[in-house]
C-alpha cells in the first residue's frame, strides 16, 4: 500500500484536543464519533467541538455511529439519526458504522451482516461515502467480512504490528494506546490508505458537490414574440421563441458568473444589458419595447475565478420561419467571424438557444 497518511479518532472521551498541534504532529485526518444508538439525544456531545476545532485547523474529517441495534428496522433508525446528526457538515473521509457490542454477539453472522448492509444503505442513498468499522474478532467470527468489503470501505481495529486479517482494508486503527502532540493521555491512532479527499470531493459525496458540477452554468433566457414573453428556458432543453414569430425583446441570466447581451433592430445595436427583468425597460432586457423585429443577438459570459476551465457563452438563432445558423461563440470576434448570431440585415429571427461550456 503506498498511499499511508496517518489520522486519530476521537469522542466525547476527548475533552481538549489541540487540533492545530496535532497537525503539526503530522495528524491530517480524524475520525469523529457523531454519535451512538437510535435517538437524537445520543448525539456525541463533543462531535460539534470537534468537527469545528478539526476544520478549524484544517484537519480533515470522518465520521462514525456506534450501532446497538438488534434487527435491520433498528438499524435503518440509526442511520436515519446518524444523517440528522451529519447534515449540513462536510466530510472528507467516510462514514462508519461502528458494530462491535457485545449485546449483539448472539444474532447470528447472517442479521450482523444485514445489519451493517442496512445502515450503510441508509447513508448512501442520501449521499454519504460509506463503510464499516470493527475489529479482527468480529470481521472473522461475526461478520461475513467478503461480502461487506465488496460493497463498503473497511476500518479494521487490530492492535498488533501488522494486519492479520485476510482481506484487504482501507483504514487500520493499530493502537489505542497513541500519544500526539495537542491531546492529553492515549488516543486510538490509524492509517488510512485510500486518499479519500480525492474521491469524496470528486463525486460529491458527504457533503460535498461534485466537481463537474461545481463549474456548471446554467443560463436561463426568455424572448417576447407577439407582444407576449413566453416561457423560459434552461441551457438547450428547449429554446425561447416560435417558429414564424419574429422574436422583438431577450432576457438573458446565469447561475454563476455574469452574463451580458444585446440585441440588433433596426439597423443599429441596442445599448448591452447585464440584468434580468422583464418589467424593466432600461436594463432588465434587450429590446427596445416597440414591438421592432430582431435580426441578430450578441451575449457574452463572464467567467468567476471559482469555475475552472474557463467557459463560454454558445448561441445560435433561427431565421424567421427557417432553421438555425451556426453556433456562435462569444470570442468569436477574436477569431475573425462576425461576433454575433443572425444576419443583422432586417431579416428576422424567431428562435434562439443559449449554453455555456468550455470550449
Amino acid at each position: 500500500m503506498s498511499t499511508k497518511i496517518k489520522g486519530i479518532d476521537v469522542s466525547t472521551f476527548q475533552k481538549n484536543v489541540d487540533f492545530q498541534k496535532a497537525k503539526k504532529d503530522g495528524v491530517i485526518f480524524a475520525m469523529l464519533r457523531a454519535g451512538f444508538g437510535r435517538y437524537e439525544k445520543q448525539k456525541d456531545e463533543m462531535f460539534e467541538t470537534h468537527y469545528k476545532n478539526a476544520k478549524s485547523a484544517g484537519v480533515a474529517v470522518g465520521a462514525y455511529w456506534y450501532s446497538y441495534a438488534k434487527t435491520v428496522e433498528q438499524a435503518k433508525q440509526e442511520a436515519e439519526v446518524c444523517a440528522k446528526v451529519l447534515e449540513g457538515k462536510q466530510f472528507e473521509y467516510p462514514v462508519f458504522f461502528d458494530i462491535e457490542d457485545p449485546s449483539q454477539t448472539d444474532l447470528g453472522k447472517a442479521l450482523l451482516t444485514d445489519l451493517c448492509e442496512a445502515f450503510c444503505d441508509e447513508l448512501e442513498k442520501k449521499g454519504y461515502y460509506v463503510g464499516v468499522y470493527s475489529n479482527k474478532n468480529w470481521f472473522v467470527n461475526y461478520l461475513d467480512y467478503k461480502t461487506l468489503a465488496k460493497k463498503y470501505q473497511i476500518w479494521l481495529a487490530q492492535y498488533n504490528n501488522e494486519v492479520t486479517l485476510d482481506g484487504e482494508i482501507q483504514m487500520w486503527q493499530y493502537t489505542s494506546k497513541g500519544t500526539i502532540e495537542g491531546a492529553v493521555g492515549n488516543i486510538d491512532m490509524n492509517w488510512s490508505y485510500v486518499d479519500y479527499p480525492a474521491i469524496i470531493k470528486k463525486g460529491g459525496f458527504n457533503g460535498f458537490q461534485k466537481e463537474d458540477e461545481k463549474a456548471k452554468v446554467t443560463v436561463t433566457y426568455r424572448v417576447r414574440a407577439n407582444g407576449k414573453w413566453l416561457p423560459e428556458v434552461t441551457d438547450l432543453k428547449s429554446y425561447a421563441g416560435n417558429k414564424g414569430q419574429a422574436i422583438t425583446d431577450l432576457a438573458v441570466k446565469v447561475s454563476k458568473g455574469s452574463v451580458k447581451y444585446r440585441v440588433h433592430t433596426k439597423g443599429r445595436w441596442l445599448n448591452w444589458i447585464t440584468g434580468y427583468d422583464i418589467k424593466d425597460f432600461y436594463k432588465g432586457y434587450a429590446g427596445n419595447g416597440e414591438g421592432n423585429p430582431v435580426d441578430a443577438v450578441q451575449v457574452y459570459f463572464y467567467t468567476p475565478d471559482s469555475i475552472r476551465p474557463h467557459q463560454q457563452a454558445f448561441y445560435r438563432v433561427s431565421e424567421l420561419g427557417k432553421e438555425y445558423f451556426d453556433w456562435q461563440e462569444d470570442t468569436s470576434q477574436k477569431d475573425g467571424m462576425d461576433g454575433y448570431a443572425g444576419n443583422a440585415d432586417g431579416t428576422a429571427i424567431d428562435r434562439i438557444q443559449i449554453q455555456i461550456k468550455s470550449r
